[in-house]
């Protein structure tokens, strides 16, 4: 088996209009790309497809580019790289713009060399319209010293948005011309008009799911014979169900997608067990308890619907009111704690994984010190937020 989690699951629709689900090299673009490369699945050949032969194309949840012909100017933002001219010098570019918010009216941006321009389409527009932006100097004729030029703004883009994108008590002109600025406007528009939210950018490391989880675990118990006879107490393995909720926080690395996971669950059962050194010795375990498990969670992208993870963490055990004929009350550990390791497959917002956890003793008794209480775990998760 082999996989690259640099690329991740993605779509890209061709000048026919077909689109293709696939993997896409996932990189972080300070300057809106003209190509990209893919897989159809991780065992594939990298290709690569270009702006010539690419409409749109999008990468996970963080990036989502369209292809127009558009007139702007990239002139700097600073008075160092800016002009005399306060209007913009407009020519026409091909380019893929990055969607920031997609709703009735939309946010775009392109981005080279730290320069930013920003668009919007909404229903009476055809083409994304530019946010005009210019910084722009003129000569400084006070001849004092230290000064050759006076730095100036062209704001238009904030005259644009008080005639044409403007509700409720917005005020455009103290917005910046920024990504973050013009991202919480858009935003605000399109709710304070009823318009639905379709897509708006996030940072990964914000992403947080809280879902369910069901278990299947597989669990023995044994302890030492009370007589002090050779060999061990052995109860009948059983099948436990263990449910409960979870919470998962998604951290961002160049290379690998990392999440920490919180999880607790409930679990309670009963197994009887015989001590053959002693005759109609008949042992009975009732355990109940809160399992808290928490830990990191690697996910290696297969292919554009499914992918593998790798977990391991440790696990707190809560007693909550176990009960034994061997062990007296105050005979049972209140917390235990052990470790785990396992993986699985994942889809949308199922997931599907086995654990094995380490044994665990959870005797206090002077009497039958040493006990062995193992699981193997197999269980569902899914998403709901």
């Amino acid at each position: 088996m082999q996989a690259q989690s640099i690329y991740e699951a993605g779509y890209f629709v061709d000048n026919n209009g077909k689109r293709t689900e696939c993997l896409i090299k996932k990189l972080s673009w300070k300057t809106n790309p003209t190509e990209f490369q893919w897989k159809k699945n991780i065992s594939s050949t990298s290709r690569t497809s270009s702006i010539e032969n690419i409409k749109e194309f999008g990468v996970g949840e963080d990036y989502v580019f369209k292809r127009y012909i558009l007139q702007f100017d990239l002139n700097g933002d600073t008075v160092g790289k800016s002009t005399k001219s306060k209007d913009p010098n407009l020519t026409y570019k091909k380019i893929f713009l990055r969607t920031i918010l997609k709703s009735k009216t939309t946010l775009y941006q392109y981005s080279k060399n730290d320069v930013h321009r920003f668009f919007y389409t909404n229903p009476t527009t055809v083409y994304p319209e530019l946010l005009v932006y210019k910084v722009f100097y003129t000569p400084d004729e006070s001849k004092k010293p230290g000064k050759k030029v006076i730095p100036k703004e062209n704001n238009k883009y904030q005259e644009q948005l008080a005639e044409k994108i403007k509700c409720g008590n917005q005020d455009p002109f103290k917005l910046t011309y920024t990504q973050g600025d013009l991202k919480r406007y858009f935003k605000k528009y399109n709710e304070c008009k009823g318009n639905k939210i379709e897509y708006i950018i996030r940072k990964k490391i914000n992403q947080t799911r809280i879902g369910i989880i069901a278990a299947a675990d597989l669990s023995g118990f044994t302890h030492n014979s009370i007589v002090g006879a050779a060999g061990d107490v052995n109860y009948d393995d059983v099948f436990v169900p263990r449910y409960g909720v979870f919470i998962e926080t998604f951290i961002p690395f160049s290379k690998v997608d990392l999440s920490f996971f919180l999880e607790s669950t409930y679990k309670a059962f009963t197994m009887e067990g015989r001590d053959f050194a002693i005759s109609n010795s008949e042992f009975e375990l009732d355990y109940k308890s809160i399992n808290v498990a928490v830990g990191p969670r690697f996910h290696i992208y297969l292919s554009p619907k499914f992918e593998l993870f790798l977990e391991g963490g440790l696990t707190v055990d809560f007693n909550i009111g176990t009960e034994s004929n061997v062990f007296a009350e105050n005979e049972i550990e209140n917390t235990t704690t052990d470790y785990f390791y396992g993986g699985g497959i994942g889809s949308g917002r199922l997931k599907i994984g086995f654990r094995q956890y380490t044994p665990k003793n959870i005797s206090k008794s002077t009497l039958i010190p040493d006990s062995e209480l193992t699981t193997s775990s197999l269980y569902v998760s899914f998403n709901v937020f």
